[in-house]
């Protein structure tokens, strides 16, 4: 079974920096397919990941988890049997909805190939307030569906970052919740279930 991460955020918020930080862990060992929907966004540095031996793919023609749901399925579907991976990284748009997301994850039809391990979500902690804010919906389901929120633009103990973590944890008391400078915490950390 091929094990799914999750990595949501909106633009800007670290995702990719995220991703970079998750393959210097003990996943580097693993055979990893990145598949990112760059809905209007600008795509992962693809040298870094080509030099990690990450295998990217894109969906660039709309969002996963309203028009692209049929190339979504699809997309997994030939790129687990073209590549075998270990794990499939799925960072979908900064304005997808972390649940609808989830859901085609768990889908039946993929339910037999990948099994979703993990939701995370990064959240900009100086923009927190910001997001919650003006994009209301989409910024509240990707903060209450993920398993674990990693805080960018943080640090521990700041009125700003204490801030952020108060409305995510209001949203979500369950996350486990990592904030302060990103060397604070391995890879491992973060992918603990």
């Amino acid at each position: 079974m091929v094990k799914v991460n999750i990595i949501s955020g909106f633009l800007g918020a670290g995702k990719t920096t995220l991703i970079k930080k998750l393959l210097t862990g003990s996943v580097a060992k693993e055979k990893i397919i990145l598949l990112e929907n760059e809905y209007g966004e600008v795509g992962v540095d693809g040298s870094f990941m080509k030099d990690s031996g990450i295998i990217v793919d894109e969906l660039n023609s709309g969002c996963i988890c309203c028009t692209l749901v049929g190339d979504f399925q699809k997309a997994v579907d030939d790129l687990i049997a073209k590549y075998h991976p270990d794990r499939l990284l799925i960072e979908p748009s900064g304005v997808a909805k972390l649940s609808d997301v989830e859901a085609l994850c768990l889908d039946h039809r993929l339910a037999a190939l990948a099994v979703l391990k993990q939701k995370i979500t990064v959240v900009d902690a100086a923009n927190c307030a910001s997001y919650c804010e003006n994009f209301g919906a989409f910024f509240e389901d990707q903060v209450r569906y993920a398993d674990t929120l990693v805080f960018s633009h943080s640090d521990a103990g700041t009125p700003q970052t204490e801030v952020a973590r108060r409305l995510a944890q209001k949203l979500n008391p369950h996350a486990v919740c990592f904030a302060g400078g990103w060397d604070t915490f391995s890879a491992q950390d973060i992918l603990q279930p």
